[in-house]
């Protein structure tokens, strides 16, 4: 039994007649005679029972059919399952990142994505990037997005993707407002919102909240810079944040003003550096990619020069 006599079989089955069967499959009638006898031969009994010009199949020939129909749909469907491997849109991605990138920038770029891709499955653990870089390296996730590692030895690939600099965020009529530019100085008695870093990795907020400390106002410190800007949302003094946030979370009454010595978060994508990416997560990698250049272009504009 070969697959082109199951081809003729179903064929007959379906159009009722040898001659349409053959029509139907392009081929000779003699052919199709053939093939059935031989099956028949085959398996050791009858399909068909001869009725002049008709075929009447037997219970055993409808047995078979009843089968043959699931071979078909299963074929049916590995053809579908191979089509979606063909166009990304099957199989499992997971992508860790830092939590000042996945509160609002990464969902906004893999949105289209996911919408794209419904049988891909997606997850996004948020961490800090000391746990990002030794999972990435050993492929708990396909990639993840988080500050420059300052120890490379982990394994991994790193690829910048944006820089971030820091601005001044403060209300609308806040003294502060009316600089086209903040220093450190000219922060001190306003009190300081001072964002920290859980990162692992110091922060230059972290060193100015040292030396605010001593200020005539209290600190407040905080580890997400939205947090922060809420609370500048509050009253309750003027932050340093990445521009990225600041640009999010203005609304209304806040605005922001570029700070000096001009600091800039460095964001990049770590990959595992001896196994190769899927295709799905290639794709994907690209996609951020060419978003954090339209972002950066984008933050760039509002930040003269």
């Amino acid at each position: 039994m070969n697959i082109r006599q199951i081809e003729i079989f179903k064929a007959i089955m379906e159009s009722g007649t040898v001659t349409q069967a053959a029509s139907n499959l392009k081929i000779s009638q003699p052919s199709v005679s053939k093939h059935l006898k031989l099956l028949e031969h085959t398996l050791g009994f009858a399909l068909f029972e001869r009725s002049g010009n008709k075929l009447i199949a037997t219970l055993e020939g409808h047995a078979l059919f009843d089968q043959v129909g699931r071979v078909y749909t299963g074929l049916s469907f590995l053809s579908s399952f191979a089509d979606d491997l063909r166009n990304n849109q099957h199989g499992e991605l997971s992508i860790a990142a830092m939590p000042l990138i996945a509160q609002k920038w990464l969902p906004r770029c893999i949105a289209e994505f996911i919408a794209m891709h419904r049988k891909v499955s997606f997850s996004l653990p948020v961490r800090s990037t000391d746990w990002i870089a030794p999972a990435v390296a050993a492929r708990r996730v396909h990639f993840g997005i988080g500050l420059k590692p300052s120890d490379t030895s982990f394994g991994v690939k790193i690829t910048p993707l944006m820089k971030l600099p820091f601005v001044c965020v403060m209300p609308k009529s806040h003294p502060l407002a009316e600089h086209k530019a903040v220093q450190l100085d000219s922060i001190r008695g306003h009190g300081l919102i001072s964002l920290h870093s859980f990162e692992g990795q110091p922060l230059i907020f972290e060193t100015l909240a040292r030396d605010f400390k001593s200020g005539e106002k209290r600190t407040i410190e905080t580890f997400a810079a939205n947090v922060a800007c809420e609370l500048v949302q509050q009253g309750a003094g003027v932050a340093l944040v990445d521009l990225l946030t600041a640009r999010d979370s203005l609304g209304d009454t806040l605005v922001f003003r570029p700070f000096f010595p001009r600091t800039a978060m460095e964001i990049c994508i770590m990959t595992p550096e001896h196994w190769p990416l899927s295709r799905l997560a290639t794709e994907l990698m690209h996609e951020i990619i060419e978003q954090a250049r339209e972002t950066e272009n984008a933050l760039t504009k509002l930040i003269p020069s």
